[in-house]
């Protein structure tokens, strides 16, 4: 087992939550359908290619949780793994994959230290799950995904902005600059966990300084509570070096 440079890892507070959460809701603690930036980053990248030759196209996401993305991956003739610290979620994954005869490969574990071989992607997806770690911890997510990434394998994230309003009007509880410990106010997104907020420019830099070329960047706004609450999202795919 690898040694961790960082003790903050996956709190047991998110452990919690999350285990608590797919138990009681199910599926329904998880959007049932495919993330709207993951469908176009599909688009632009892999539904050109042939269904014959999807098969050997390695796709993984990390923070499947029940697989409001993978099913999408799985029957589009990916193939296709997810990976997640939940057991309680990808109980559920496999049970709802098992159902519909989608083929996928599973596994319950640390995104910073994942069991899979070197240069083995084709690419990694990660939409609104790595956000629970640290900065120091983020770090090494990202380093994790290079290596396991194939050369010009690509990493796309959907990751929260600091422009969101829950980030500008924080409080002093911070577990560093970019970190809040929890999101227990009244929100659409309320956590009881650890949640980091990266501008654009940052999340950009971090990525070229761990070997990375951006493909693609964007950043967009969606609204909650009837248009009240304000929440932005990076978009980021980023290539291999």
């Amino acid at each position: 087992m690898k040694k961790f440079k960082n003790k903050f890892i996956i709190s047991k507070n998110a452990k919690k939550y999350y285990e608590k959460d797919y138990k009681k809701n199910g599926y329904t603690a998880q959007r049932r359908y495919p993330n709207e930036e993951l469908v176009r980053f599909f688009g632009r990248n892999f539904f050109s290619i042939k269904k014959i030759k999807r098969k050997k196209i390695k796709i993984l996401e990390t923070g499947c949780g029940t697989c409001g993305n993978l099913w999408m991956i799985s029957k589009e003739g990916f193939s296709t793994y997810g990976i997640d610290f939940s057991h309680e979620a990808i109980k559920l994954a496999k049970k709802f994959f098992n159902k519909e005869k989608l083929k996928a490969y599973f596994t319950v574990g640390d995104f910073r230290s994942m069991e899979y071989k070197k240069n083995f992607f084709d690419s990694v997806v990660d939409v609104f799950s790595s956000c629970i770690l640290d900065r120091l911890n983020g770090v090494e997510y990202i380093q994790e995904v290079k290596r396991i990434l194939k050369k010009r394998g690509i990493f796309f994230s959907y990751f929260p902005s600091k422009k969101s309003q829950m980030f500008r009007f924080k409080t002093k509880k911070m577990h560093d600059k970019d970190t809040l410990i929890s999101l227990k106010q009244k929100s659409s997104h309320p956590r009881p966990h650890a949640m980091r907020f990266m501008t654009l420019d940052q999340y950009c830099i971090l990525l070229s300084q761990n070997g990375f070329k951006i493909k693609y960047r964007e950043e967009i706004m969606r609204t909650y509570f009837s248009n009240k609450e304000k929440f932005y999202f990076l978009v980021i795919e980023a290539t291999k070096i």
